[in-house]
């Protein structure tokens, strides 16, 4: 009986849906999508390509219409193929349907005949047209306006404060007696090379050596969200074999990659404890005042925004220059204009709430959320300056974190964690509002925060405690199945794509407000496992050399990253072969592409912003000299 009620109580019915086709059925339906030649389309005198989306139907009974709203209908794995996507050389494909074609010329209405002539004629049904992204003609001329000229004079007043201050270094250190102007030497690329390279742990307290694992965990971190965000990328633009990805669900290690999305979160526990870490060391010896509050947002939008700023006028100024191809203004220049719309709400860090169908840098809802956290955390430190305050604070904020999500988790009828299906991928989540209520914004992913907020505060007192970890050794078996565990725990969200099974409300519920505290729990446990070298495995991958340098530089890492995934989609002619080979090679150049231009950003850019605010900040050596002896 008690088997009966917990059915009852966790699971409702599943829609009648057709769950899986063989092939012979499957290839009966029109191709989802489909592309006329581009460039013969581009040679004819009056050349029009036009991208567009046709909606399928059946006046009359029709056995393969009810087998397409009957696949499209299991929307957790399948397409939508109610709906499919062209791009129509109209001028060539449509002739027939064109009496005099000119400027005026009706192109919805050409359209719509001319690609229901096709459905009807090979399908036995007819298509509508539902919507014209856009058209592109043989005469469009880019046009490149001033903003184009003054991102690029912002590029070349870079490089020329670097070719400066790289030069002012090479004479300065002719002479051992000259500190130099800390100004023009914070774009010394010679010197910037060497912080990037360093070695990790170096700092003014010695305590901050213990954290080298943070790179480490930076980095793989990093490499996860570039790989999730390839896949996510290809699923977006137009491919030939889109049951490659209606297929990959029912593969057990696909299913990372589908629930993966709780590693991005280890990102705020990471955020998290360096701030209440370095703000722990920094009220040893300072006093703590309400200044602090304003004080430590503003170095953090100074930290950040430069770079971002920059990524976001390259995208909307300068990236639509490098190439041309039919799917370019999908992926492209439709992102560049939300960039040149939309840009405030990114240097603001409130773009996560304002995620629609036309984003400026998509990714970068995590900048946002973080940033907002960060300054909720920092006002609760300035506030709560007493340890039996910040207990108190920590968990009014776990709890208060555990009841907005579960709140809106139930209320809104929401999923138990954001799915990725076919349909989200292809719309980049504008139309999941799972990703938009619970996944993106700063206040429900409050939780992990607060897991970094107390692995710092208790780093900080087991330190100064000099905790000695090595007693606990026999227990060293449970530290190593940590990774296994969140393994378990990622593959747990497989249970939401079995085929028939629909979870309650109430079991979405109680799964989206734990199932990243518990994965984030872990995440704690192995960081602070790490830093007191509890163990010798895990910490020494994580501590390796090469991980620093990559660490050092993942922010601009993450910045660029999805620029060179979205030009090479741009510039595709036809729709592209997915295969796993293939997204392994897009996944090892969007790596290796990233990190060039991470290096390249963050050496000409991130770094030298970071060495002027460490010169404003640090009192010269007169000023010191003259404190001293008052």
């Amino acid at each position: 009986m008690l088997h009966v009620f917990i059915l009852f109580m966790f699971f409702g019915r599943s829609a009648c849906v057709i769950y899986s086709l063989n092939e012979t059925d499957y290839f009966k339906m029109p191709p989802l999508y489909e592309m006329d030649d581009y460039d013969a389309c581009m040679t004819e005198a009056e050349g029009t390509y036009c991208i567009a989306d046709f909606d399928l139907f059946s006046r009359s009974r029709s056995p393969l219409m009810h087998l397409i709203q009957q696949y499209s209908a299991h929307t957790k794995k399948h397409y939508n193929h109610t709906q499919i996507h062209r791009g129509v050389c109209v001028t060539r494909t449509c002739k027939d349907h064109i009496e005099h074609f000119n400027k005026t010329v009706d192109l919805n209405a050409t359209l719509g005949a001319c690609l229901n002539e096709t459905i009807w004629k090979n399908y036995g049904i007819e298509a509508k047209l539902s919507t014209l992204q856009y058209c592109k003609r043989k005469d469009d001329k880019k046009v490149i306006g001033y903003g184009t000229f003054a991102i690029i004079s912002v590029y070349g007043l870079v490089l020329l404060l670097n070719m400066i201050g790289t030069f002012y270094e090479t004479i300065i250190s002719k002479d051992e007696n000259r500190t130099g102007n800390k100004y023009l030497l914070a774009f010394s690329l010679k010197r910037n090379w060497k912080r990037m390279v360093a070695p990790s742990g170096k700092g003014s307290d010695e305590r901050l050596n213990k954290l080298k694992a943070i790179n480490g965990l930076r980095s793989m971190t990093m490499v996860c969200v570039i790989f999730s965000h390839t896949a996510l990328t290809l699923a977006f633009t137009y491919i030939e074999n889109p049951l490659y990805f209606e297929k990959a669900y029912d593969d057990p290690l696909k299913q990372l990659l589908f629930n993966g999305t709780l590693v991005t979160m280890t990102f705020f526990v990471m955020s998290a404890f360096l701030l209440v870490y370095n703000f722990l060391i920094h009220a040893e010896n300072h006093e703590i005042t309400w200044i602090d509050f304003p004080k430590g947002v503003l170095l953090r939008w100074i930290r950040l925004t430069p770079t971002y700023a920059l990524l976001i006028g390259t995208i909307g100024f300068i990236v639509p220059y490098f190439g041309d191809g039919p799917l370019w203004q999908l992926t492209v220049t439709s992102e560049a204009d939300a960039c040149r719309n939309k840009w405030w709400t990114n240097i603001l860090y409130i773009n996560n709430y304002m995620y629609s169908d036309s984003n400026c840098m998509p990714q970068s809802w995590y900048l946002a959320a973080d940033t907002q956290l960060f300054c909720f955390s920092l006002l609760v430190l300035v506030i709560a300056r007493t340890p039996r305050s910040r207990t108190i604070a920590i968990w009014l904020m776990f709890f208060m974190s555990m009841v907005i999500t579960a709140t809106i988790t139930y209320y809104q009828k929401l999923d138990a964690t954001v799915m990725q299906t076919p349909e989200s991928y292809r719309k980049l989540y504008s139309t999941n509002p799972t990703f938009k209520a619970v996944y993106i914004p700063g206040h429900t992913n409050m939780s992990s925060y607060v897991l970094g907020f107390i692995a710092a505060i208790l780093t900080y007192k087991w330190q100064n405690e000099k905790k000695d970890f090595s007693k606990y050794r026999s227990y060293l078996w449970a530290f190593w199945l940590l990774f296994p565990s969140g393994v378990v725990i990622i593959l747990s969200g497989g249970l939401f794509y079995i085929d028939g099974l629909e979870p309650s409300q109430l079991f979405k519920t109680i799964y989206a407000t734990f199932y990243k505290i518990v994965f984030q729990t872990l995440v704690t446990i192995f960081m602070v496992g790490c830093f007191f070298k509890y163990d010798n495995v895990y910490r020494v991958v994580c501590e390796w050399r090469g991980f620093t340098w990559m660490g050092r530089i993942s922010y601009s890492a993450f910045l660029v990253h999805t620029l060179f995934q979205r030009c090479l989609l741009g510039i595709q002619m036809r729709p592209m072969y997915v295969s796993d080979f293939y997204v392994s090679v897009l996944l090892h150049s969007s790596i290796f592409t990233s990190y060039l231009l991470g290096v390249s950003l963050y050496l000409f850019v991130e770094s030298p912003v970071s060495g002027l605010v460490k010169a404003v900040l640090t009192p010269t050596r007169r000023k010191t000299e003259q404190e001293n002896n008052k």
